[in-house]
């Protein structure tokens, strides 16, 4: 049976938001990819997690991915990376604020990871981002903030957040190519639907059960078109 290593943030960990609390559901797409594939998973990704704190994590599992059956190494990065601190937002709306990571930081620490995997003579692939609902997501982030001077910073923009995460997912598809490796679409599989936003949390971010449904059906789309097969022996 394969081992493969995954590494990413909390969408990737199967992280979901209800009842006012963060929670890993049993249900994450990873393990329904794993089992219908008949593969391991060793999921390394981490709550939270931007590609700085990600590379930190990729340096100490070197050896395990050289060393581990499968072919494929996964990393699904950019949900934190395009975030900023809104606590200091709320406090200083005309002051100059810095994503968690920069477009250049991002791209260059993602396109040094690619290339360390490339090294252990495994396969990199990257996953895409699923979009986000910038209503839900502004009321999130404004609890207990001033949801007033988030959108003074914005400039009165609702959709700001919408664009400058989709900024981060374009790169990882401009990173894929430039890199000349696979990258999973995720985010189309959402935007097919009229109200994606049914598949997201009440956080606006993170996909709900239903919508790590559809992240599953992607991967395993993805994987048929290409004829990729898996070694199911044990």
């Amino acid at each position: 049976m394969e081992t493969l290593l995954a590494f990413g943030d909390s969408v990737l960990k199967g992280v979901i938001y209800e009842n006012d609390r963060y929670r890993v559901t049993d249900t994450a797409f990873y393990r329904q990819c794993a089992e219908a594939l008949g593969v391991v998973i060793e999921n390394k990704a981490r709550f939270g997690s931007t590609i700085d704190k990600g590379e930190q994590i990729f340096q100490k599992n070197l050896e395990a991915i050289r060393e581990s059956s499968g072919e494929y190494v996964i990393m699904e990065f950019g949900g934190n990376d395009c975030d900023f601190n809104w606590k200091e937002i709320s406090a200083d709306p005309y002051g100059e604020h810095l994503p968690m990571s920069t477009i250049e930081d991002f791209t260059s620490t993602y396109t040094y990871m690619i290339e360390q995997v490339k090294k252990t003579g495994k396969s990199p692939v990257l996953l895409s981002l699923p979009p986000i609902d910038s209503a839900r997501y502004l009321k999130h982030i404004s609890r207990g903030l001033s949801e007033e001077n988030i959108l003074k910073w914005m400039h009165d923009d609702r959709q700001y957040i919408t664009n400058w995460h989709e900024r981060y997912n374009i790169e990882v598809f401009k990173i894929a190519i430039e890199n000349s490796i696979p990258v999973i679409d995720i985010t189309s599989s959402f935007l097919e639907h009229k109200n994606y936003s049914e598949y997201l949390c009440e956080d606006g971010i993170h996909p709900n059960e239903k919508g790590h449904g559809i992240i599953a059906d992607a991967i395993m789309q993805h994987i048929a078109r290409r004829n990729i097969t898996f070694d199911k022996a044990i």
